[in-house]
């Protein structure tokens, strides 16, 4: 630190950093940044009207191809800058590849809708009926060309906790709801708020959601019935009180399923792994004639895409319907954003991935599958992923997964009514298994491995609490865990320093008295940095315990406080003077604003000396 007779210095110092002293820039180097304004950032002195002009036009975003403007309400939902999209669908170049993605991306979507469905706790048409109109919606208004749209793994249990607490016909009215608030965060330009929710956070809650769905499912795979709405441990205790009722044929069925689903991708990655393992464990429990329980009869042909007619819930239940209708909407949004936004990063499209855009699109998917009874949806990242895989290139791919869909509930609900629960579970557990290790945890803990705080209580909160509460939890403790450095950033900080040592001319100093003070050379001193407020007691504890074991007059130096608050000033004063004991005590280099601010905290008849430089 800067000695006291170096006090111009360290005032330049400071001067220079807070940008009240420009750094010198030579013409030459001034023609340099006006040639190139991208070179220099946004706002610098000398970057005159260029930078002016540059922000400006950094306003605007390109999309597609076009030009929209990043301000006001998107009251065209976007229209006009996905018809370039929507042109490139049928190109002769990119139509054979897409269409061969979609029919694979189908082949996934149709056994992992039927298992999200049942461990939602609806109807197993729901799951199927969803995803055909949401995916179709979603895949031409989204924000990213390559996303599949879906009913989601991660959000199943919010909807059977959804279902559980208010009922299956409340459903559409959440769905709707849900959308409806998707779709005006993108009008609005809402899509970054969606952003604050801690990615540890998210990860805990991606664990979390894994670690229940194996749970959940561990009775279905083990052919055993359980009572809904038990948490993780009650769910062991009901499989323990049951164990001599595990049907061999059921766990079978189910560990057959998820080994299938976890090796053949490795035999190649194109393969439908999902439809060849759940159409396996079908026809082995058709043939052996297996005594499992199946999903039984669905409504044939067009019967499963009813509109539904809209049920309003009783007033006196809307305050905890809002509560769930938040929370699916936070969760599905969420979830949305982060999968288009890993996407988009896995291969980059012409049409460059807007979150606003995407909200828009999953809003309008949502309502459309509210229309027709379904359950929330979100861009769901392993059937996008596959999309990207197997080198699509434009939205058609969701349109002919969401015509694969509609054709396996219209034309083959009688073969899919004979699938084994089972084999749904082992679906479910293969999902469940892949969620334990999201990829955003390495990365959190890679920057600060504190984020395993409020990743640990994300998790353990959903498990022992609820969804909800485990949430709320997580995102707690990562911002108490964001405040603390604000916290020691707002209290005052001291160190021991020693007045220039190599000096050989001593310091005079004037207090407020106008009397004299002269400071040797080699003087130790208090140094103070930071505020001086409520959050310094213990620093200034600390600091009175250090005087009380120096000798000698005590000299303060307050150039670096910022500022005074009561409390801590007054704390400041007493303690000093206590710990000084009959030793006089020199407050330096104190302001104006600082000195009177001290005053006003001296209750001991002003004997604190304020000196400062002559």
């Amino acid at each position: 630190m800067p000695a006291l007779s170096r006090r111009a210095t360290t005032t330049v110092r400071l001067a220079a950093r807070s940008g009240l002293v420009k750094q010198a820039v030579t013409q030459p180097a001034l023609s340099r940044a006006r040639s190139s304004v991208s070179a220099r950032p946004p706002g610098s002195a000398d970057s005159g009207k260029q930078v002016m002009w540059s922000t400006a036009a950094s306003q605007e975003v390109d999309l597609g191809g076009s030009r929209k403007s990043s301000r006001g309400l998107i009251m065209d939902l976007g229209i006009p800058s996905l018809v370039p999209e929507w042109r490139k669908m049928f190109s002769s170049e990119t139509l054979v590849l897409d269409v061969a993605a979609g029919l694979t991306v189908g082949c996934i979507a149709v056994p992992l809708s039927l298992a999200i469905a049942v461990a939602s706790g609806v109807p197993a048409e729901v799951g199927l009926v969803s995803a055909a109109v949401a995916g179709v919606a979603g895949g031409m208004l989204g924000g990213t060309t390559l996303a599949i749209t879906g009913p989601a793994a991660a959000i199943s249990l919010l909807v059977c906790e959804a279902v559980q607490t208010h009922g299956l016909s409340a459903l559409p009215f959440i769905t709707l709801c849900c959308g409806a608030l998707q779709l005006l965060t993108g009008i609005s330009r809402g899509g970054v708020v969606t952003k604050f929710v801690p990615a540890s956070v998210i990860s805990g809650f991606t664990t979390g959601i894994g670690m229940m769905i194996l749970t959940g499912q561990l009775p279905k795979a083990l052919g055993l019935t359980v009572p809904g709405g038990l948490n993780t441990l009650e769910i062991f205790q009901a499989v323990g009180e049951r164990v001599s009722d595990i049907n061999p044929a059921a766990l079978t069925l189910a560990l057959g399923t998820s080994g299938a689903m976890l090796l053949l991708p490795k035999l190649h990655p194109k393969i439908p792994s999902a439809l060849l393992a759940v159409g396996g464990a079908t026809a082995a429990a058709t043939a052996l004639g297996l005594n499992v329980a199946k999903i039984g009869a669905l409504p044939s042909g067009m019967a499963a895409f009813q509109l539904s007619a809209l049920v309003l819930p009783p007033i006196e239940s809307l305050p905890a319907l809002c509560s769930t209708i938040a929370l699916i909407y936070a969760m599905t949004s969420v979830e949305t954003l982060l999968s288009c936004s890993a996407l988009d990063k896995m291969r980059p499209t012409v049409y460059k991935y807007n979150a606003d855009q995407e909200l828009i699109g999953q809003g309008v998917a949502n309502m459309a599958s509210a229309a027709f009874m379904g359950m929330p949806v979100t861009a769901v990242i392993a059937r996008s992923s596959l999309n990207v895989k197997l080198k699509a290139n434009t939205r058609l791919p969701s349109l002919v997964q969401a015509g694969f869909v509609f054709s396996s509930v219209a034309f083959f609900s009688d073969y899919m009514a004979t699938v084994p629960m089972a084999a749904l579970s082992g679906v479910l557990i293969t999902s469940g298994i892949s969620m334990l290790n999201p990829p955003e945890l390495k990365h959190c803990l890679s920057v600060d491995r504190r984020d395993m705080l409020p990743y640990l209580a994300t998790t353990a909160g959903m498990l022992t609490v609820g969804m909800a509460e485990g949430i709320g939890l997580g995102c707690v403790t990562a911002g108490a865990m964001a405040l603390v450095p604000l916290l020691s950033a707002a209290r005052m900080r001291f160190r021991p320093v020693v007045f220039a040592p190599d000096a050989t001319e001593r310091l005079h100093l004037t207090d407020k008295h106008g009397q004299q003070l002269q400071i040797e050379p080699a003087t130790p001193l208090w140094q103070l940095a930071g505020p001086l407020n409520f959050l310094s007691m213990l620093s200034i504890d600390e600091l009175a315990g250090q005087i009380e074991k120096r000798e000698g007059d005590v000299i303060v130096d307050m150039q670096h406080v910022e500022s005074v608050e009561f409390t801590g000033g007054e704390e400041l004063i007493n303690r000093l003077i206590e710990a000084a004991g009959d030793r006089k005590v020199h407050l330096v280099n104190c302001s104006e604003q600082l000195e009177a601010a001290l005053n006003e905290c001296d209750l001991h008849n002003k004997t604190i000396i304020y000196a400062t430089l002559k």
